[in-house]
């Protein structure tokens, strides 16, 4: 090895002036030179540590580009082959680019460097080989017809089932014309299960349309996951099928590819065979299935429950029907039978029943209470969660759960570890930490009706304050139970700040007495940190009876702007600058700190405080007209025009020409960002500025974009908790429908 041809310009770099994920770049070429050490620990070091600065967790820097040129020789020198062609490879991957100076600069690198990686396509290792075509694949049609012209030589002449599968994927990224032939040919039965695999895929990538072959190629080499060990490219083949004829729009045809192969695992079942892979595999198709597509929880769940019979599967298929929002009657009788076994199984059954709102659910409940934590939890969030639907309060099931409480709240005056007869419940652990806020927060979801059960949480506030707390303010009642009263007064006035908060926010609920409140969110907004943005909503949600908290306030907002650098204390600024305009209506004092938080929009990760202060805005009206020019430029990112829109609006209150824009455009605008995959708090904001855009704006083809957003069959929300995607989608659905309702009329 030529090392000074390798190395050649590697200390003319200014490397200490660029940066990597950790900082300066000075460390990089001894890291690069450590690539060819004489140990294998050395070497393996530097490698680990090149990959943990050039490519952190996938992003890339300045630094990165200017080391490619050494990392493709080292390779090209033959020096850890495969991983440095890995580590390009990763590099032309990614799209988080940090502090380049042009769009793509990475994967531009790479490119140049094709040249020599292209013969790494022919080396004697299978290993580099694989590395070499998932690294000119990231390149994609960027490669040119060198590389293409690469990839068909070696798919001619390359003889293992692995690489060769690879090698027709990286084409689809290249030279997706050739890999369509590729992959016609490839189908055939006489190639190996691998490229088949890999074919199937590719005819998806490619536009073939799904016909009676494909399908009967996926059925004869079902499971799919079986084959695609050892490749470069993620082994979840079914569920990628899937995924890409949805993402085509082909849904029918990704919801009968599930179903089919869960038939066919329960076939396999029902023969006696070993259910392992084709059970997993079709189950987590389905589920993923679910997370995208509207149609496919009803159609696919019929499949899914003969699974409920195979204890191997039954947690699976349970999970799915607990979270896929589905009524799913079919489903109840085998779920009420497995609920009534003494494992884990029947928790995770009962926890489903509960989330269905299945009438047996209660009665099942009660009498297990102290063994089902799963059961208990999916009760406290369906009375407590985005749409409260408790359980009715049956006399049995509010006598258990006066039963339990009372069991845990002697447990907390007698510590001893608490465990489950069954070896899973409550045995000390996060579920133990739960169970008093779960048990507690059913009454606070029944009220009045549970007031029976005062003795037992009376006894338990001084144990697990906060909860009990928000019980309190819900069930007792102020004129008759005075010791209630009483102890939350008391709660109210020492402890911790955390406490106190939950004693004299439950004290005013109860009362309507604020003092408690106002004295202890007055303590609490001395003091900073990233609590302080909480207990200004606090304030906020007092209304006109946070007047006496008036001074503080206004003196938060005098503070300079250098005290507010980090998204915590930027929010709090807003959140407090709402509150005082609420009191005040004084333009004056609010509008610096929503100028100051307008400008987070071209920050990193700062859209959040951004929309924030375009919120606020939008409260002050035709006062916020100073803050247009900001408003303005949100406009052109997707993350921030909903909130933009709505204070444009807000501004010129009747215009249809808010600020110049018209309210079509503004409207085009919003329902362009809003695109399957988001969050539900940014969707929602967008249907919100929807609604304040009023009728005069949409046309009968806008009405119809909206109508998608409430009844199209591709899923909105699709980030986030993968346990709440489905409900989060189900509840913009319906607010989708009350927003078409509103511009209809």
């Amino acid at each position: 090895m030529d090392l000074a041809a390798v190395f050649a310009g590697l200390d003319r770099i200014a490397w200490s002036e660029l940066h990597h994920a950790y900082g300066p770049a000075e460390d990089v070429p001894d890291l690069l030179r450590a690539l060819t050490a004489a140990t294998e620990e050395a070497a393996a070091q530097a490698e680990q540590e090149l990959w943990g600065s050039l490519v952190h967790q996938g992003s890339v820097y300045e630094a990165t580009v200017a080391a490619v040129p050494f990392l493709a020789r080292l390779a090209a020198a033959g020096v850890r082959r495969a991983s440095l062609l890995g580590m390009l490879g990763a590099v032309a991957e990614s799209t988080d680019e940090r502090g380049l100076d042009r769009e793509g600069a990475a994967r531009a690198a790479v490119v140049a460097q094709l040249p020599s990686l292209l013969p790494s396509l022919a080396d004697a290792v299978p290993e580099v080989r694989q590395c070499a075509a998932w690294a000119v694949a990231q390149c994609g049609p960027a490669g040119g017809p060198d590389t293409r012209a690469a990839l068909r030589r070696r798919w001619e002449s390359e003889t293992d089932p692995v690489v060769r599968a690879d090698v027709l994927t990286a084409c689809v990224r290249v030279d997706p014309d050739a890999a369509e032939g590729m992959a016609a040919i490839a189908l055939r039965p006489a190639e190996t299960p691998p490229v088949r695999v890999a074919a199937l895929l590719a005819c998806v990538e490619t536009g073939r349309p799904w016909d009676r072959e494909l399908a009967s190629v996926v059925a004869a080499l079902s499971p799919l996951d079986r084959h695609t060990t050892g490749s470069q490219w993620r082994g979840e083949p079914l569920k990628d099928l899937a995924d890409g004829l949805r993402e085509r729009g082909d849904v029918d045809a990704a919801i009968d590819v599930v179903v089919a192969a869960l038939q066919r695992a329960v076939e396999t079942v029902r023969a006696g065979a070993d259910p392992g892979t084709a059970v997993t595999e079709a189950t987590w198709a389905a589920e993923s299935l679910a997370l995208r597509s509207r149609a496919a929880p009803a159609r696919l769940l019929p499949a899914m429950l003969p699974l409920l019979d195979v204890p191997a599967a039954a947690d699976e298929v349970v999970s799915a029907v607990r979270h896929w929002a589905e009524p799913a009657p079919q489903a109840v009788p085998a779920l009420v039978r497995l609920s009534r076994g003494t494992d884990e199984t029947a928790d995770l059954a009962l926890a489903a029943l509960v989330s269905l709102g299945a009438p047996e659910a209660g009665e099942l409940l009660a009498p297990r209470l102290a063994d089902r934590p799963h059961a208990l939890e999916a009760a406290f969030r369906r009375t407590l969660g985005l749409r409260p639907a408790p359980l009715p309060c049956s006399p049995v099931l509010l006598d258990a759960v006066r039963a339990r409480l009372a069991v845990v709240t002697a447990d907390a005056s007698t510590p001893r570890e608490r465990r489950s007869r069954y070896g899973y419940g409550y045995g000390g652990g996060l579920a133990a930490v739960n169970e008093p806020v779960h048990l507690a927060g059913l009454p606070a979801g029944w009220g009045p009706a549970a007031r029976a059960a005062l003795p037992e949480l009376m006894d338990a506030l001084p144990h697990h304050p906060l909860p009990i707390c928000r019980a309190l303010a819900a069930v007792a009642d102020a004129e008759r139970d005075l010791d209630a009263v009483t102890a939350l007064r008391a709660h109210a006035a020492t402890g911790p700040p955390a406490t106190r908060q939950a004693a004299a926010s439950a004290l005013h609920s109860l009362t309507g007495d604020a003092g408690p409140l106002i004295a202890v969110l007055g303590a609490a907004l001395g003091e900073r940190g990233a609590a302080r943005d909480q207990v200004l909503r606090a304030v906020a949600a007092l209304g006109e009876q946070a007047r006496p908290l008036l001074p503080q306030l206004l003196a938060l907002l005098a503070e300079p702007s250098e005290t507010r650098t980090v998204l915590d204390t930027a929010q709090a600024g807003l959140t407090a600058a709402a509150t005082v305009w609420e009191l005040t209506a004084d333009q004056d004092v609010v509008l610096p700190m929503i100028l100051e938080g307008l400008t987070w929009a071209t920050r990193p990760w700062g859209h959040r405080t951004a929309n924030q202060a375009a919120e606020v805005a939008a409260l002050l009206g035709p006062s916020a007209r100073p803050a247009v020019p900001h408003l303005l430029s949100m406009l052109d990112r997707p993350e921030t025009v909903a909130a933009a829109a709505r204070a444009l609006v807000a501004a010129y209150p009747g215009d249809d020409r808010p600020a110049g824009v018209g309210l079509a455009d503004l409207a085009d605008r919003v329902l362009s960002s809003v695109r399957p995959g988001g969050y539900l708090h940014s969707a929602r904001g967008a249907l919100e500025a929807l609604a304040a855009l009023g009728p005069a704006a949409f046309t009968p083809a806008r009405r119809e974009r909206v109508r998608l957003l409430a009844d199209g069959e591709r899923r909105v929300i699709g980030s986030g908790s993968h346990t709440e995607i489905i409900r989060g989608d189900e509840e913009f659905r319906a607010a989708a429908g009350t927003v078409l309702a509103g511009l209809t009329r």
